[in-house]
């Protein structure tokens, strides 16, 4: 449950307007199976590609509303499938 709350606290700040580097996202490990590990594996993909797109976005404020939207959805996917599997509290 650990690593899932690391990603979910990574996605949060990001939701707060906060920029994160690559280390921060190259540190998160987690462990899942199933959904969750699907759930996971595509918020760490998102934010990697926030990260990469860092210059991008702050020449595109809507670059960075969608980005930062996506990531929204994603947790918003970690909640619901985190909180249909017991494995993930």
């Amino acid at each position: 449950m650990q690593d899932v709350k690391e990603v979910v606290g990574v996605i949060m700040r990001v939701l707060d307007h906060a920029e994160i580097d690559e280390a921060e996202v190259l540190d998160l490990d987690f462990e899942a199976e199933g959904e969750a590990l699907a759930a996971l594996n595509d918020a760490y993909i998102k934010l990697l590609e926030f990260v990469h797109d860092r210059d991008m976005r702050r020449a595109n404020p809507n670059l960075d509303r969608k980005e930062r939207g996506a990531l929204q959805d994603s947790l918003n996917r970690i909640v619901q499938v985190c909180g249909a599997d017991p494995r993930c509290r």
